[in-house]
């Protein structure tokens, strides 16, 4: 077991920043897929979509109503209404709907509610006259002209934008290809859920003395979720030269890479040592807990985020550390979302800081020691929060008690980084503070 003293650790935007700076330029999204626009939804649009025709092409009723010829009104006096008794539809007059094309021959509507129609809809009585010729309609190309741009690259396709590209005339769009993002599992104590347990013989349970793996079902949802697919690896023992193999093997197919891997001081921690070895190790850790043994690197121009401990922590630090490369990946604003809310009431002392304010001597064996201890020093804890709405209008945080993936916090839908250094103070009820949510979206 090394030393870990010469470990480099850096805050959450530090880290991201140095990754993305790091990475070369064949990582980010060249491949591209061409769908259907109608299974487009979600998917990140490569090239812009251009008009493929006037819209509308050709001069088109904006409004229900029916279609007249301005050369009947023109010669009138103001507002003066032509004599329609002996008009025939089809002949002077005809029905003209919206978003329709007007009838040949016609170029001017009047709106449906100021027509009297007969019972027999061959004859019309007029009660206000049109404004000027081409009043109701709309001209070809008022709402573009063929090869105008009608979506710009870059954006996510919603139905809306779907619909706008439909609009277009165009039915198949170029879309930046899925990231593909290997997910290695590493630990001698990690077995597959799908291990059956005999229950009338649970000392002959194979996962005896051994811990579920579960941190992949969360990777998995995040990854789809945000656009990419999902490559599950075979659980690696904590061996050397396996996880170094497991790692090269993932860099020849993987756009990205998740090791789910010991990167802490355990006598079986190999991680890091490896990714040194193979790579451009970013950073070691990070100064915030959970999380703080997270860590970027780059292997053959592969990314590699570490992530370590059970869902529950996985969870957020997947939120910190895959989803600003996928977001990149896709061409997309890295930097994290985060909403002021009023704080309902104050948070708990954390670890850190009751380990700072008690006497290294009262401290029992199996504490261990604040991550900033000195008054230079910066840690985060990682608070857990529930939103909703106060009588105000404004969001209000409530804190949740518990840590990552107890119980306590399954309900809790955001969460916040709280300073936790020697000199740092926690905010206090009332207090608006910036918070994340818990489920990300792309």
């Amino acid at each position: 077991m090394r030393n870990h003293d010469d470990h480099i650790e850096l805050s959450r935007d530090e880290a991201v920043y140095k990754m993305l700076d790091s990475l070369p330029e064949s990582f980010y999204g060249k491949r591209l897929d061409l769908v259907d626009v109608n299974e487009s939804y979600g998917r990140i649009l490569a090239e812009n979509v251009l008009y493929k025709n006037d819209v509308p092409n050709v001069l088109t009723c904006s409004m229900d109503s029916v279609a007249v010829r301005w050369s009947d009104f023109e010669n009138l006096d103001e507002d003066a209404i032509p004599d329609t008794k002996d008009w025939a539809r089809g002949v002077e007059w005809e029905f003209a709907n919206t978003g329709v094309a007007m009838p040949e021959g016609f170029d001017t509507a009047i709106v449906i509610e100021h027509v009297e129609v007969s019972e027999d809809e061959q004859h019309i009585t007029i009660e206000a006259a049109p404004s000027g010729r081409f009043a109701g309609t709309r001209a070809a190309g008022s709402t573009a002209t063929a090869g105008e741009v009608a979506v710009e690259k870059g954006c996510i396709i919603t139905p809306d934008i779907a619909a706008r590209i439909a609009s277009a005339g165009v039915s198949a769009v170029a879309v930046v290809a899925k990231p593909r993002v290997a997910f290695i599992p590493t630990g001698d104590e990690l077995i597959s859920p799908s291990i059956p347990f005999p229950p009338h013989a649970p000392q002959k349970f194979a996962g005896r003395g051994r811990v579920y793996e579960s941190n992949s079902t969360v990777a998995r949802g995040k990854v789809k979720s945000w656009g990419g697919q999902f490559e599950l690896f075979d659980i690696i023992p904590d061996d050397r030269d396996a996880i170094r193999a497991a790692i090269l093997r993932a860099s020849k197919i993987a756009d990205i890479i998740i090791l789910n891997a010991g990167s802490s001081k355990g006598s079986d921690d190999w991680s890091l040592e490896v990714l040194e070895e193979l790579g451009q190790v970013i950073c070691h850790q990070t100064n915030h807990g959970p999380g703080h043994h997270s860590s970027y690197t780059i292997v053959d121009g592969v990314p590699i985020v570490g992530i370590s401990g059970p869902s529950g922590g996985a969870s957020f630090t997947l939120n910190f550390y895959l989803l600003p490369l996928m977001r990149k990946f896709f061409g997309l604003n890295s930097a994290p979302t985060k909403i002021p809310a009023r704080l309902a009431e104050p948070f708990p002392l954390s670890r850190t800081q009751k380990l700072v304010s008690t006497p290294s001597s009262e401290l029992p064996g199996e504490q261990r020691p604040a991550e900033a201890a000195k008054p230079e020093e910066m840690f985060y804890s990682i608070k857990f929060l529930t939103l909703s709405v106060g009588s105000d209008g404004m969001l209000v945080a409530t804190p949740v008690p518990g840590h990552p993936g107890t119980a306590e916090t399954q309900h809790a839908n955001a969460y916040y980084m709280m300073p936790a250094g020697v000199n740092c103070t926690p905010p206090e009820a009332g207090e608006v503070i910036l918070v994340e949510l818990r489920n990300q979206v792309l």
